[in-house]
């Protein structure tokens, strides 16, 4: 993102007046780095108990610190869930001017790696151009929709106080637009914004005044795929060192800008010539899997056991590596200790239709499980003990007391020092996660409850989702040890569960998309061309389904269409952008195989996925293009080219279509640059001279 921004206003007040995008070593996080030494450190006392290492605990004490820097950061950075409004207490603003453009980060160190127009704005003042006189620069918050830059900042109309400034302060010298990536979006968005302001006759007679070319560099004028992915996947902004998947996802999905950056649907009035869709999603359907709130009495689970497990979870075992598992919760005390199960809700992926889902999996299995290795210590048996043979074992037990007194007390010594070692151990494989398994279920038929919840579905179309189905089933203790004719058998307990059948309707009458394939895959699965809408409906971002509808498709400007698609009410325009690199073009979707959607917090629902990339789809039969753990790259080819690493060619060069067509009959020159990429694109020689040579007789750029 091409603007650099500044905090005006923060609840932490030593941060105001301060850099913030791109900006960790001033803001104090810098030494968060994956595989830096705070990083290394924690993962080293996460493994040992000892804690009375002083350099090990500075090093923690300055990681919490930098956390909290982190964190704080991404608190200001994001938006709230509507995407359009800062969180309360949080101003964060772009810095205007050229110094908003230039470098990220200032500094020697620190330049060559955030700059954005530094290098281009050097060049121009090296050729006579100054700042406030012929050379200015509209830096704006790249976070927001288009709509929001004007209804908060008034962004729109300072620009064009500002290109007026600039023309009468150069001797009425028209102005040349000069933009990056999304800068040019939103140019083309402010061109059309003045004929609505202005009134299409008035805006027409400024535009033609004050603007004399339009020069797009590297831009996404259709869209770009990685937008999409930036949304479902999460998008770190190449800060990848530094926060986390879950901080990257919650980034993505917070930005109002990111569907300006969506690709354009393929609809007969914009045609949009490509042989790979945008996103491919795998057909799939889900059940909603309910685990309601109930109690089970554990007597029998525990049966003669020497310590009482501290807590328990329910396993749902769909298949051998398809499983299902809850938190664990913890035990009731006393002589019938008991486990309460919170109330817990899973989306589970299956296959498309009934049929399919029961042929894979006819049955599941319910185990309960405990923090834990090998087999549970268990209270040895006394004489208290009714059984046939007590009168052996009592005069056994006499004789063994009487004559191996010493060894008995050796064995004791022995034994004692085995409890030990075992509870040691448990702790151990507690910590780090192990379980066991301490009473399962039989075969649990849910064929019956997901047929009547799948016709349920399929008569209405889907909409209602089915209806919920309940199961019941027994668990019965996986340890019977010692049980016989004369002692209490622990007796099963019953259970239950909820499921819902909830088919994928956005992809019924569609034709499948052949050219992927799953050969890592049990079952052969389908796939179908997906567009942004598809994958936001089937992640479930309402918020952003509703943004698009709100402030894009409402916008009588229209971000996504006239301000898009359709040629700029300019007369000349020229095009300048790299060529011939790898470059995402498509991505690859599936639900993910279980996802817990209830008993969340509000920020959790922000960062749970449920759909994610397919990363064993495989290409076939489609040249110029490879894939890698479910991304898609379009790659130089003879038959055709690609894009600058970020943007596609095919968005890169819909500008040509406009070539003598629109208000102003545009006249379009296209500079394809040999293996420029799309950021370093701004500071390659080769861009520079065509540059020079388009402004070379015109004395005004902005």
């Amino acid at each position: 993102m091409s603007s650099a921004l500044t905090i005006e206003k923060s609840p932490h007040k030593a941060w105001e007046g301060k850099r913030i995008w791109m900006n960790i070593t001033q803001l104090g996080f810098q030494s968060l780095r994956v595989g830096g030494a705070l990083r290394e450190n924690e993962k080293i006392r996460a493994s040992q108990q000892d804690d009375s290492n002083q350099a090990s605990h500075e090093l923690h004490q300055q990681y919490m610190k930098e956390m909290e820097c982190k964190s704080r950061w991404v608190r200001h950075m994001c938006l709230q869930d509507d995407m359009k409004s800062e969180k309360d207490g949080i101003e964060v603003r772009p810095i205007p001017g050229c110094a908003g453009v230039d470098y990220l980060s200032a500094g020697a160190l620190t330049e060559s790696l955030t700059y954005v127009f530094g290098p281009v704005l050097e060049l121009l003042k090296s050729k006579g151009y100054k700042e406030g006189i012929n050379l200015d620069a509209a830096p704006y918050d790249w976070r927001l929709p288009p709509d929001m830059l004007q209804k908060r900042d008034k962004y729109f109309t300072n620009t064009m106080e500002k290109i007026t400034h600039l023309y009468r302060q150069s001797n009425e010298t028209p102005v040349i637009i000069l933009c990056h990536s999304m800068g040019c979006k939103t140019s083309h968005y402010l061109f059309n914004f003045v004929r609505h302001h202005l009134g299409e006759n008035d805006g027409q007679k400024w535009l033609d005044k004050y603007i004399h070319m339009y020069v797009p560099i590297g831009a996404p004028h259709i869209g770009a795929p990685k937008s999409v992915r930036a949304v479902i996947d999460g998008d770190k902004m190449g800060l990848d060192a530094f926060i986390d998947d879950d901080e990257g996802l919650m980034f993505g999905r917070s930005l109002g800008s990111t569907p300006w950056l969506f690709p354009l649907e393929n609809t007969p009035a914009m045609p949009i010539s490509t042989s790979l869709p945008p996103s491919v999603l795998r057909l799939e359907s889900s059940i909603t899997l309910t685990i309601p709130t109930q109690t089970i009495p554990m007597k029998s689970f525990v049966y003669r056991r020497a310590v009482m497990p501290s807590k328990v979870r329910l396993a749902i075992h769909i298949a051998e590596d398809f499983v299902v598992r809850t938190e664990f919760y913890p035990l009731s005390r006393g002589k019938s200790p008991t486990l309460i199960l919170k109330e817990e809700v899973w989306s589970v992926a299956l296959p498309p239709t009934i049929e399919e889902t029961l042929k894979l999996y006819p049955h599941i299995f319910v185990h309960l499980e405990e923090l834990g290795a090998g087999k549970p210590r268990k209270n040895r048996r006394g004489i208290y003990h009714c059984d046939v043979c007590w009168l052996c074992r009592f005069a056994f037990c006499m004789v063994k007391w009487f004559f191996c007194l010493p060894c008995a007390i050796v064995l004791k010594i022995f034994r004692l020092l085995g409890k030990g070692a075992d509870r040691g151990i448990e702790a151990t494989f507690g910590g780090v996660g192990s379980f066991r398994t301490i009473g399962k279920s039989r075969k649990v038929n849910w064929g019956e409850g997901l047929i009547a919840s799948y016709k349920a579905a399929s008569h209405d179309g889907g909409e209602s989702g089915g209806v919920t189905s309940e199961l019941k089933f027994q668990l019965l203790p996986t340890d019977r040890e010692g049980q016989g004719f004369f002692f209490e058998i622990p007796k099963s307990q019953y259970c239950g569960l909820k499921l819902k059948w909830r088919p994928n309707p956005t992809l019924l009458g569609r034709k499948p998309f052949d050219k992927i394939t799953d050969s890592k895959s049990k079952t052969i699965h389908q796939y179908y061309s997906a567009t942004a809408r598809d994958l936001l409906a089937a992640e479930g971002l309402n918020n952003t389904v509703k943004l698009l509808k709100d402030s894009y498709a409402a916008d009588p400007v229209d971000p996504r269409g006239l301000s898009s698609w359709y040629p700029p009410p300019i007369k000349k325009v020229v095009a300048i952008y790299g060529i011939n690199l790898p470059t995402e073009a498509s991505g690859v979707y599936q639900r993910k195989q279980s996802v817990r959607l209830a008993s969340t917090t509000k920020t959790d629902l922000s960062v749970r996925q449920l759909v994610v990339l397919d990363k064993n789809a495989q290409l076939k039969g489609l040249q110029g293009y490879s894939i890698k753990n479910g991304i898609i790259s379009e790659t130089k080819c003879k038959m055709k080219k690609s894009g600058d690493g970020s943007v596609p060619y095919w968005s890169l060069r819909h500008c040509s279509t406009w070539q003598g067509k629109g208000i102003k009959k545009c006249d379009v020159k296209v500079y394809e640059i040999e293996g420029a990429e799309h950021r370093s694109i701004l500071n390659d020689a080769k861009f520079h001279n065509i540059l020079l040579e388009v402004i070379g007789c015109v004395c005004n750029a902005y």
